[in-house]
């Protein structure tokens, strides 16, 4: 595992750790989970990662929806190398990864993002009255 990854793996766990996971919220996750087949998740396997991609890919879930869902996972014992799997993902295809989406760059990462292109130089042309006579 990279250091880089390592450090969005103990980010995304911290941000469980700050999480209040009471039986609704895992009642609401716990439909995804039964959706892909994940039966355990501190025994989840990366068939199961990708099944859980695959029914967020088809939901219209927000991204604060999947940072919430992992950060569950992570609660909840995921394998280390699962949670790096997700994170270092790209759901939509758009080259971020789904740990850039969600914890730089607050995009949603079941779209594809499209570069915005830079502001265009504005082009300054003289003022019609060049002959200004300044007072002071």
């Amino acid at each position: 595992m990279s250091e880089t990854t390592q450090l969005q793996v103990q980010e995304l766990v911290q941000f469980a750790q700050e999480q209040d996971f009471n039986q609704q919220y895992r009642q609401y996750f716990g439909d995804v989970w039964e959706e892909a087949g994940v039966k355990n998740i501190s025994q989840m396997t990366f068939q199961d990662a990708e099944q859980t991609l695959k029914v967020l890919a088809d939901s219209e879930a927000s991204p604060e929806f999947i940072k919430s869902l992992l950060a569950q996972a992570a609660h909840d014992g995921a394998p280390p190398q699962v949670l790096e799997y997700f994170l270092s993902s790209d759901i939509d295809g758009d080259g971020r990864t789904l740990s850039e989406e969600i914890f730089q760059d607050g995009t949603n990462p079941l779209s594809a993002d499209t570069p915005q292109p830079p502001p265009k130089a504005q082009v300054l042309s003289p003022s019609p009255t060049e002959d200004l006579d300044w007072e002071i």
